[in-house]
């Protein structure tokens, strides 16, 4: 039921975390850019020599296996473990600790996260094992795993958040506008605090393929990525893929205060 509002409540912010192309956390971010570092390079997930396209911001020494139990591993999209090492952080910067929080603290707790490409990175890998093989290796969650929507689910579940989880996805506004209704969520009284930010992994043979059939990434740059990234010259010649993870802990103004949490925006 939604609360008898006079005026929209205040939004602050009071966590955040992040897994980037320029560094893992919060600190490592800041200080690639403060350093004026760029976050693309040869791309090493996969071998892309005889793409016409060779670079991208990967997020480079992420231990991506060390955020999921054993048995989860090869059955999640890569999006999962980044959205949660980001989580992780920005609930730690927040001192929201899942295992301290009552049902009806857990109830008033939601996430919304934005995605342009969920697990399409995943999904192509699926249908390698199926049609090239092993088949073995192919996961039995490949639909739920490969649905955008499971996305917010993965974290609600991983720290016991009871609130609504919701998963936005609209191209490259995705977290921008999931972050838009997290904010709104809290401001009309659904919820007291929200998870939100966005994450994305689209680094692929296939995806990269597509993208290069659109003509849309630049080309120009293979053996100098770090000056691929360039969107307001006017020697530009096209965009550069990137993956990460950036997500906040959004929270009423009152409750924030009557918790004692710092707030880093309001």
């Amino acid at each position: 039921m939604l609360r008898a509002l006079t005026r929209p409540r205040r939004v602050v912010i009071t966590g955040m975390g992040c897994v980037t192309p320029l560094g893992i956390g919060r600190e490592a971010f800041w200080n690639g850019l403060i350093a004026g570092r760029s976050g693309v390079r040869k791309i090493e997930i996969f071998d892309a020599s005889s793409f016409p396209v060779q670079i991208a911001a990967e997020v480079a020494d992420f231990d991506w296996e060390a955020q999921l139990n054993p048995k989860d591993r090869k059955h999640v999209p890569r999006t999962v473990p980044l959205a949660l090492a980001a989580a992780r952080e920005a609930l730690e910067d927040a001192r929201i600790f899942s295992n301290d929080l009552t049902l009806p603290e857990r109830r008033a707790i939601g996430v919304v996260l934005g995605t342009g490409g969920g697990g399409l990175a995943f999904t192509e890998q699926q249908y390698e094992y199926w049609y090239i093989g092993p088949t073995t290796k192919a996961s039995v969650y490949t639909i739920p795993a490969s649905t955008h929507g499971g996305l917010s689910s993965e974290l609600s579940m991983a720290f016991g958040f009871r609130g609504l989880s919701h998963i936005v996805s609209t191209g490259c506004t995705s977290s921008t506008d999931a972050i838009a209704y997290a904010a709104e969520h809290i401001a009309v009284g659904r919820q007291d605090l929200m998870v939100s930010g966005g994450v994305d992994a689209p680094l692929a043979p296939g995806i990269l393929a597509a993208f290069n059939l659109m003509t849309v990434l630049t080309s120009d740059w293979n053996e100098e990525p770090q000056r691929a990234s360039r969107p307001f010259c006017r020697n530009r010649s096209g965009i550069v893929l990137g993956e990460g993870a950036w997500i906040y802990v959004l929270e009423e103004l009152d409750h924030a205060t009557r918790r004692g949490a710092k707030s880093t925006l309001r």
